[in-house]
């Protein structure tokens, strides 16, 4: 009996050293990084994939450049998933997704509508809601996957940390599901500017613009790059930036660093009009000074802050209204502060709320607040110790 029990547990003990049954080698994989999506001329949905190559990661990384550190394998089809099962038919391993970076989408694809991208895409548990989003100016999207960025081996992610730097937003996937799932707000994309010169020869990529999408996930048209930075600003996502404002009563331009930008949007109604009011606040430091003021004299420095405050409310009233007027899509969010705070308004409006967005009355007032003018007050004049 005692050894039939030790039988059993050695035939027990050997079940649990069996290992795993179903493993997947690091080896069996194929690291997706980066994918850029397009329309063609039949009308079906073109995909491209940056694979990694994983034996030149290393040697390429040390030359501080893409090289042959990855290939692009592309294929369409009338779905996205149709469209990556042939992609998988092209590649000895299976496909992992889950280290993507970044997804590129042509300027046609994103005006004819993104529903089908949005419903896989929220499907698919394997898919990162951090995945950085682009709409691509100019030339094919998948001419971003084949860029040879000197800094990184992937060019997917190069773009990604380059749109961070560019103050554009960093819009992931998670935050264009946010605004287009709301009941008012509409999203933005950054968009990647490729028309000049040719990408394939390491020329620099030009992140300075903002897609705007309506509620049926259709890009509308797109922003400047001062609008972008101001929309971004109105809709909290601008945390510093540079403002340059010329200034009369010293006759040339200041520069500010700003930083701890915030915004406040408050709504009212009065006579059945929307009045939407926006404050942006922000504390700046002197970086550049080419007036005749003397900065260290407080009553100077408000003539500059008087100057930024005036000039940016010009711009940023010239954005909105623009928005207002060609776009109709309310990408500010004034729609959720209404509902936030005219609850009952907002439940009678809300199905027209693309007209009475256009029709809102808008005021803007910024509130700039320089605390430090840098080393010296006075602009440095010829014989002047400086």
């Amino acid at each position: 009996m005692k050894q039939l029990r030790q039988l059993l547990a050695a035939l027990f003990l050997c079940i649990l050293m069996t290992g795993c049954w179903d493993r997947t080698e690091i080896n069996d994989f194929a690291f997706w990084m980066g994918t850029a999506i397009d329309k063609t001329s039949d009308d079906k949905i073109k995909v491209s994939a940056q694979i990694a190559i994983p034996k030149s990661i290393g040697s390429a990384s040390k030359q501080g450049g893409q090289g042959e550190s990855t290939i692009v394998v592309s294929a369409a089809g009338k779905t996205l998933l149709s469209t990556c099962q042939a992609i998988q038919n092209q590649l000895p391993r299976r496909l992992f997704i889950g280290h993507r970076r970044s997804v590129f989408l042509s300027d046609s694809f994103a005006r004819a509508g993104m529903s089908e991208f949005l419903d896989m895409y929220t499907r698919n548990p394997e898919l990162s809601l951090r995945t950085g989003m682009f709409v691509v100016l100019g030339k094919p999207p998948e001419e971003i996957l084949k860029f040879e960025s000197p800094f990184n081996p992937f060019s997917s992610d190069a773009v990604l940390r380059q749109d961070k730097f560019a103050k554009m937003g960093d819009v992931a996937l998670r935050d264009f599901l946010i605004n287009f799932s709301s009941q008012s707000m509409c999203p933005v994309l950054s968009a990647i500017d490729i028309s000049q010169g040719d990408i394939a020869k390491k020329d620099v990529v030009n992140i300075n613009k903002l897609a705007v999408f309506n509620k049926k996930a259709e890009m509308v048209g797109l922003l400047t790059n001062e609008e972008s930075l101001m929309t971004l600003w109105i809709i909290g996502r601008l945390k510093v930036h540079f403002l340059t404002a010329y200034v009369p009563e010293g006759k040339g331009y200041v520069t500010v660093d700003e930083t701890n930008l915030k915004t406040k949007i408050s709504t009212k109604i009065e006579d059945g009009k929307h009045l939407i009011q926006i404050s942006l606040s922000g504390v700046g430091t002197v970086r550049e000074n080419n007036t005749t003021l003397d900065l260290s004299d407080s009553r100077q420095l408000a003539y500059v802050e008087t100057a930024l405050n005036r000039h940016y409310e010009r711009v940023v009233m010239r954005t909105v209204r623009r928005v207002q007027d060609e776009y109709r899509t309310d990408i500010f969010g004034f729609g959720e502060r209404l509902h936030q705070e005219h609850p009952e308004e907002w439940k009678r409006t809300r199905k027209d709320w693309e007209n009475k967005f256009a029709e809102a009355h808008v005021s803007v007032k910024i509130d700039t607040n320089l605390n430090r003018i840098g080393v010296n007050g006075p602009p440095p004049k010829a014989g002047s110790f400086f």
